[in-house]
């Protein structure tokens, strides 16, 4: 009798934690539009990240929305940040891969907020970024691939060289060539990339490997966290 009362509690309690539909991030509010997967759990999820992203790098997140948003769709796009709020698939796989995704948009959400330190204060980091494009270009050549009619030192997104990189090279490729050079192999893409990428390395991969690789992200990273 007893264990069927500790049973049925335990059920009721899993119940009520898949039923609701808001919670707490940060001084923001997380809510979920679509459901997320049974092997999801969002509390672990959230705290997870909070515990591993100081507050001074998601101070601009307000708000978190999951679910399947029509952007994702027209964009092929699985998060994103905009105006305060970081957008995120329901389609998880795992718990990591949710952190993965949501880390990468509060990324993008400090890159905003100090943007300042990063790019305007001095060009070191476009200079670092710049001389790894041009290096990404040679070993492309290197292995026969033509990069003509793309512009390797043109900092900013454009839909054709993301093309480029993902249809023409191929990201499996393209990984064995970024070891040593990029944080991963989407960080090529544009700067803003370079960054969120680096980001992401910093708090949730091998931060020794960022400092050798990116010696200029790494320390912009440390100093906008020793300011706080």
């Amino acid at each position: 009798m007893k264990n069927n009362l500790i049973d049925f509690i335990e059920e009721s309690l899993k119940k009520g934690k898949k039923a609701q539909k808001e919670y707490s991030f940060g001084d923001g509010y997380v809510f979920i539009k679509d459901p997320l997967p049974d092997n999801i759990d969002l509390t672990y999820v959230l705290e997870a990240i909070e515990n591993i992203i100081p507050p001074v790098m998601r101070a601009a997140v307000e708000t978190i929305f999951i679910g399947d948003f029509e952007e994702f769709q027209d964009r092929h796009i699985n998060a994103m940040f905009k105006h305060g709020t970081v957008y995120v698939t329901n389609d998880q796989t795992d718990n990591d891969d949710m952190i993965d995704d949501i880390v990468h948009e509060i990324a993008h959400s400090a890159e905003e907020l100090y943007g300042y330190e990063l790019y305007a204060s001095d060009a070191k980091l476009t200079r670092e970024f710049k001389q790894k494009r041009l290096k990404l270009e040679q070993l492309l050549k290197a292995q026969g691939f033509e990069s003509q009619g793309y512009d390797f030192e043109d900092v900013e997104y454009s839909l054709d060289f993301d093309d480029y990189l993902y249809q023409v090279i191929g990201y499996p490729v393209l990984e064995g060539i970024c070891i040593g050079l990029f944080p991963n192999a989407y960080a090529p893409t544009s700067i803003r990339e370079y960054f969120a990428s680096g980001f992401e390395t910093y708090f949730l991969g091998n931060r020794d490997y960022l400092k050798k690789i990116s010696p200029v992200l790494y320390r912009k990273l440390k100093e906008i966290i020793k300011n706080d």
